[in-house]
C-alpha cells in the first residue's frame, strides 16, 4: 500500500541510534493559511515551474472519480499496487525509515517490557512481543525496527527464557509482500546480525487487507493475522507461543500504520479500522503516520480533480498509476479511530522540511502523527 518517497523528517547518520527526529520545522497554521486561499481558487494547471509550493499542478486529462468507481475498490487498488511494486521490484524506492522508533518511542518500550508488566496488556503467559505492520510496501519500515531489536536486551521469566520479538507484515499487494520478504532476507544476509544471546526475533509477511468485507475475503483480517503468527511459530523450533485464549483478545501489542490509510477508499476506512481494532491486544497501541492536509503532494494536484466522497471532507485524489491519495486532517483522524473504539493518546500535525539538494529548495511536508490505544 501507500508509502512516501524520500526523507520525511529525520536527520540521521548511518545507524538508527544516530537518528535525531524533528517534526515541527514550521507552523502548520501559518502554512495552511498561506496555501488555503490559493489552493481553493486554483483551477488551472500551473506549469511555469516557479517553485511555488502553493501552486496546483496536475495532468490536463485528470479524471474525476466517485469513490464507488470500480477502480477505487480494494481489489482494483491491489492490482494497481502490484503494478507499482513490480516497477520497483528492487525494494529500494523508499528509504529505510530509521526515525520510526524515535517518532514512536512506545515501540521499543513495548519490546523492552518485562513479563511481569504484561498483566497491563492482558497477555498472561504469552511471552511474545508482536508488532504488526499493515501496508508493508517494500519493507522500509520493518527492517530498521528489526535491526534495533537485534541489539536489544530482552527480559524473560527465567535465566533460560528469552522473550520473543515477532514482526508480522502484511499488504494487500502480493507483489509488495514478495518484495518485502526478499528485501528483509537481503538485509539479513548483509547487515542484520541478531545476537542469539539477545532477543529472539522472527519475521513473517503475508497478504491481507482489512478493508475487505466478509463477502470479499474467505477469512477475516484477524484470522489471517492469527494464521500468519501460528505459521511463523511452527517454523521456529524455539518459538514458544500461546495459541489459545490470548489470541482471542487480539494478536498485536503494536500495530504500525505508516502511509497506508491514505490508500484506502474513504467508504472502507471505517471497516479497515474496525478490523485493526479486533487485531490489537487490549492495552495495545496503533502507531499512525500519514499525509496531512496541505502536504506538498496535495498542492500539486488540481483541486478540480478531487474525488467526490460522501464519507469524507478530506481531499482525495487518484494518482496517474491509479492509486488513491488521501490527505488527512487531525479532526478526521481522531473521529475515524475513536469511532472504531480506540482512545487517542497522541495526535498532531508534523511539519517537516525536505531539502532538495539539486535545487536548494526547502520543501514543506505535512504529516499527521497519532498514537491510539485499545482500552483494557
Amino acid at each position: 500500500m501507500a508509502e512516501e518517497a524520500g526523507n520525511d523528517g529525520p536527520k540521521s547518520g548511518k545507524d538508527s541510534k544516530d537518528v535525531q527526529y524533528f517534526d515541527s520545522d514550521f507552523s502548520f497554521e501559518e502554512h495552511a493559511a498561506d496555501c488555503s486561499a490559493q489552493y481553493e481558487k486554483a483551477v488551472d494547471v500551473d506549469g511555469d515551474g516557479d517553485g511555488n509550493e502553493c501552486s496546483s499542478t496536475a495532468p490536463s486529462d485528470a479524471v474525476v472519480l466517485t469513490e464507488d468507481h470500480d477502480d477505487l475498490l480494494p481489489q482494483s487498488q491491489s492490482k494497481f499496487w502490484d503494478a507499482f511494486h513490480s516497477n520497483h521490484s528492487a525494494g529500494n524506492f523508499y528509504k529505510p525509515r530509521r526515525y520510526l522508533t524515535k517518532s514512536f518511542p512506545c515501540i521499543m518500550q513495548y519490546f523492552e517490557k518485562s513479563s511481569a508488566e504484561d498483566s497491563q496488556m492482558q497477555t498472561n503467559n504469552n511471552r511474545d512481543r508482536i508488532l504488526l505492520e499493515i501496508g508493508c510496501g517494500s519493507g522500509s519500515s520493518c527492517t530498521p525496527i528489526m535491526k534495533q531489536c537485534g541489539t536489544m536486551e530482552c527480559s524473560g521469566d527465567g535465566d533460560d527464557v528469552k522473550q520473543q520479538v515477532i514482526i508480522l507484515a502484511c499488504d494487500s499487494s502480493p507483489v509488495a509482500v514478495e518484495t518485502t520478504i526478499r528485501f528483509v532476507e537481503k538485509i539479513k544476509e548483509k547487515e542484520l546480525d541478531i545476537n542469539p544471546g539477545q532477543c529472539n526475533t522472527s519475521f513473517g509477511a503475508f497478504v491481507a487487507d482489512p478493508s475487505l468485507t466478509e463477502g470479499e475475503s474467505s477469512v477475516s483480517f484477524l484470522q489471517g493475522v492469527k494464521s500468519a503468527y501460528e505459521n511463523l511459530a511452527l517454523k521456529s523450533n524455539d518459538l514458544e507461543h500461546d495459541g489459545g485464549g490470548v489470541l482471542d483478545r487480539g494478536v498485536a501489542g503494536i500495530v504500525l500504520m505508516v502511509f497506508v490509510l491514505s490508500a484506502v477508499t474513504p467508504s472502507r476506512a471505517g471497516r479497515f479500522l474496525e478490523q485493526v481494532y479486533q487485531t490489537t491486544k487490549p492495552g495495545g497501541k496503533v502507531c499512525f503516520r500519514d499525509y496531512g492536509v496541505y502536504d506538498l503532494p496535495m498542492l500539486r494536484f488540481n483541486p478540480t480533480a478531487a474525488c467526490k466522497s460522501s464519507t469524507s471532507d478530506d481531499p482525495i485524489f487518484v494518482r496517474g498509476e491509479g492509486t488513491i491519495a488521501r490527505f488527512f486532517s487531525v479532526g478526521t483522524t481522531r473521529e475515524l479511530f475513536e469511532l472504531a473504539g480506540f482512545i487517542t493518546v497522541e495526535l498532531r500535525y508534523c511539519t517537516v522540511f525536505n531539502h532538495n539538494r539539486k535545487t536548494g529548495q526547502k520543501l514543506k511536508r505535512v504529516f499527521v502523527h497519532g498514537v491510539f490505544e485499545k482500552p483494557i
